[in-house]
């Protein structure tokens, strides 16, 4: 979604912007909550408290183009606060499925491919909470520590911290070797 368009739909907050918001961004907001709570139900349920929450509040959205990562916050957040009244984490062998993907569309690059973005996103959705989100909204979101720290209301030093603690746990689990590990710490220095 363009930026002006995103800036637009926003701003009119009708019910016909809240359905093409809700239809654009509602792959990225479950795949954050299901990566949380590791359980297809609670995250559709979450996903649906999470997009409420945000049209309900929409108006404390200071920059409209950053809307996708701000519901990741909420979605995050509300996640977070779900696992923590349940005091559990439920992980299952459950896996998000690529409804679009045909089997004649892999060649053996792309499945060796496939397989290596596999089992990164598998470390990642390993990742405690507080530092999944932060690898989400700086990698996928592509937000700067000052913007995730904003999002988050924390301080751009626990950012940091956490962006460090999630980047040497990837490079511990996914045994990258210096050369590789390098890589990964040069995300975090955008800011």
């Amino acid at each position: 979604m363009q930026p002006e368009e995103l800036k637009k739909l926003v701003r009119n907050n009708d019910n016909d912007s809240r359905r093409q918001l809700f239809e654009a961004f509602y792959k990225k907001t479950f795949a954050v909550a299901y990566n949380i709570l590791r359980n297809r139900e609670n995250a559709e349920d979450i996903t649906q408290d999470a997009f409420i929450k945000a049209f309900q509040n929409i108006n404390q959205l200071h920059d409209e183009t950053k809307f996708g990562a701000w519901l990741a916050v909420i979605t995050s957040n509300l996640a977070r606060n779900y696992l923590k009244r349940e005091k559990r984490i439920d992980y299952t062998d459950q896996e998000i499925v690529d409804e679009g993907a045909s089997e004649s569309d892999y060649t053996e690059e792309s499945a060796l491919r496939s397989l290596e973005v596999e089992r990164i996103q598998k470390a990642i959705k390993r990742l405690p909470p507080d530092h999944y989100q932060v690898i989400v909204l700086q990698y996928y979101y592509d937000l700067r520590v000052e913007e995730i720290a904003r999002l988050l209301k924390l301080s751009p030093g626990t950012v940091k911290s956490r962006l460090h603690r999630a980047r040497q746990r990837l490079a511990s689990e996914l045994e990258l070797n210096n050369d590789s590990a390098c890589l990964i710490n040069r995300g975090g220095e955008r800011e």
